[in-house]
């Protein structure tokens, strides 16, 4: 079974000038209430809870996203940029904002306070939980720095800053090997640690520079997959070294990952333009849905079919392998039950996404798939449109 650890929302190092950008663009339909959704998560103790992250706050759905509830008393001046359940305890969630710093959920979601000392109230763009330790929780933000603490994040530690001051975009702690953490940046590529982030080492080649944006675990020791602005890479030597793992893909700028933990070669790529899905472990992609801005995948274990995705439009959600798909509102949609619309066309080029920047095509020179170039386009999303109740 593969173990799955993707850095719930690494987002974009200038998220509120984006949500700004975005909402005045008529190219874009920002599904429901909840405006661009960040994060999504589920809780691991119920396949039916998950949690929305927000530039609007937090919603909550108790029914695999059927109806959704805006919750997150303490949260409501702040855009989220990252959430994160705590595998051991999940009534405890940590969320992070683009200027109040990291906030704390010990009732799973429904209040929040600010857990900031030793961070101070700051930008914080990235959050992960370690699935080891009880209380252990790392956090990186603006200017390379990294936090870690052993309390819950009652207080915080700044770590040695394994970059020249870029920003972190995502923090990853292995889910095999205790003590193994990855840290990702907007533009130096991924660092590790063997030893809680004391000491940092990095890859000579591939990704020894470029963005990074998310970190997906194998069950083997030091076995994992990236997603980069600029593709896929994976490592058999713990981040030692790197190859790509491209074939296929027809956009590069990799936002999302997620495994089926019952299916160890089903991968899924949420990219800034399409879903894609590979059966042999990455090896080669298949297009699954185009005309979509995807910054976060969930999987549900329990029934590892049904897949979610946050999209430039709101949570969309499909229980057949992303097949097709159904638009989840996060709150106020309209009357009618059944409202048939294919999606927008996606502005790929346009300056209206700066939050993890547009579509990244193969570089020129670079030989596309077999059979790319040829490939008619996907039929647009049938979106159904579900009131709440």
């Amino acid at each position: 079974m593969r173990l799955e650890c993707l850095a719930a929302g690494a987002v974009a190092l200038a998220l509120g000038v984006a949500t700004a950008v975005l909402a005045q663009d008529p190219g874009f339909v920002l599904q429901g209430e909840g405006g661009l959704v960040t994060t999504l998560v589920l809780d691991p103790s119920s396949s039916t809870t998950l949690y929305a992250a927000t530039a609007r706050g937090l919603f909550k759905s108790a029914d695999a996203g059927a109806t959704w509830r805006q919750t997150g008393a303490g949260l409501h001046d702040h855009s989220l940029l990252a959430l994160a359940v705590d595998p051991l305890t999940p009534s405890n969630l940590y969320a992070t904002t683009d200027t109040g710093g990291v906030f704390r959920s010990t009732d799973a979601g429904e209040h929040w306070a600010a857990a900031n000392e030793g961070i101070g109230a700051r930008y914080v763009g990235t959050i992960a939980v370690d699935p080891h330790r009880a209380g252990s929780v790392y956090a990186g933000g603006e200017a390379g720095r990294v936090f870690h603490s052993t309390d819950g994040g009652a207080t915080w530690r700044e770590l040695a800053s394994p970059t020249s001051g870029v920003g972190v975009t995502v923090v990853a702690v292995d889910p095999v090997t205790p003590g193994l953490v990855y840290v990702g940046t907007n533009s130096e590529g991924i660092f590790w640690s063997a030893d809680d982030g004391a000491k940092w080492s990095r890859p000579t080649g591939s990704l020894s520079r470029g963005t990074v944006w998310n970190v997906n675990f194998d069950r083997a020791p030091g076995s994992l997959l990236v997603g980069t602005h600029d593709g896929l890479f994976r490592s058999a030597n713990a981040g030692a070294s790197w190859t790509p793992s491209n074939r296929g893909l027809r956009s590069w700028n990799v936002l999302s990952l997620a495994s089926d933990p019952s299916a160890p070669a089903t991968i899924y790529a949420g990219t800034a333009a399409a879903i894609y899905k590979s059966a042999d472990a990455g090896q080669s992609w298949t297009e699954l849905q185009a005309d979509l801005y995807v910054s976060a995948l969930a999987i549900d274990p329990r029934s590892p079919s049904t897949l979610y995705a946050a999209t430039h439009l709101g949570v969309i959600k499909s229980t057949d392998g992303g097949a097709k798909w159904t638009a989840l509102h996060l709150a106020g949609a309209p009357a009618e039950s059944q409202v048939a619309a294919p999606l927008p066309k996606l502005p790929i080029r346009s300056t209206a996404l700066p939050v993890r920047g547009t579509d990244r095509l193969p570089p020129s020179g670079a030989v596309p798939p077999a059979g790319a170039a040829a490939k008619p386009p996907l039929p647009p999303l049938p979106v159904v449109l579900r009131p709440n109740r």
